[in-house]
């Protein structure tokens, strides 16, 4: 990416290639004064032929290219800063510290997560304030909460409201592993003598 209307400069698709200058030596001096003579008498060939006899002047002269090299590079520099500094900025922390909610282990180094994936790893609340009746539980003692949100190797955690804490622990509850996508299956080792309050059904997601 290059600005067409400053066709001097190439910056910032490339750094430009400001041309050097040098002061005058003692043995160019000489040289000089018949550049500026040529130049008063408006001796274009004159001029071209001192050029051309001695490439190292164009080091000593400030003349309208350079003034236009330097002058695009300024203003495309002040550009960048102006319109587009933010999407570079942007463009470099995906690359370097990219977004990437799967990486591969060795992009683990260089990367970071979105936040619905850091919501999801430290646990995201799918319900809350669920009460479960004595005859919700199916005969082989479990009970199935079903939401779209739970994905197969999602992580599920139940917490009992208090004041079924108790009656939870007595019936032994736990949540069952691999139920399939969109299931949460508690199971029972006996059935609860009173209905259990669920606090907050959360979801830990690891794999994506």
């Amino acid at each position: 990416m290059s600005y067409p209307e400053y066709p001097h400069s190439s910056f910032p698709e490339e750094i430009c290639d400001l041309p050097g200058m040098q002061d005058v030596s003692a043995t160019m001096r000489p040289v000089i004064e018949q550049y500026n003579e040529a130049w008063i008498n408006n001796d274009v060939d004159a001029m071209a032929a001192i050029n051309e006899k001695y490439p190292n002047l164009k080091k000593s002269l400030f003349n309208a290219d350079k003034f236009n090299v330097l002058l695009d590079g300024v203003k495309a520099t002040q550009k960048f800063f102006k319109d587009d500094v933010n999407a570079m900025i942007q463009d470099v922390a995906q690359k370097t510290v990219g977004i990437n909610d799967n990486p591969s282990e060795e992009e683990k180094k260089l990367n970071s997560y979105s936040a619905e994936k850091m919501d999801y790893l430290t646990g995201v609340s799918i319900a809350s304030n669920l009460s479960i009746p004595v005859t919700a539980w199916s005969s082989d003692l479990t009970y199935t909460f079903k939401s779209d949100k739970i994905y197969e190797n999602d992580q599920v955690n139940v917490y009992f409201s208090s004041d079924s804490m108790v009656a939870a622990a007595k019936a032994f509850i736990v949540v069952k592993d691999n139920t399939g996508e969109g299931n949460l299956v508690l199971q029972a080792s006996k059935l609860p003598k009173s209905a259990l309050n669920i606090r907050n059904i959360e979801v830990v997601r690891k794999n994506g």
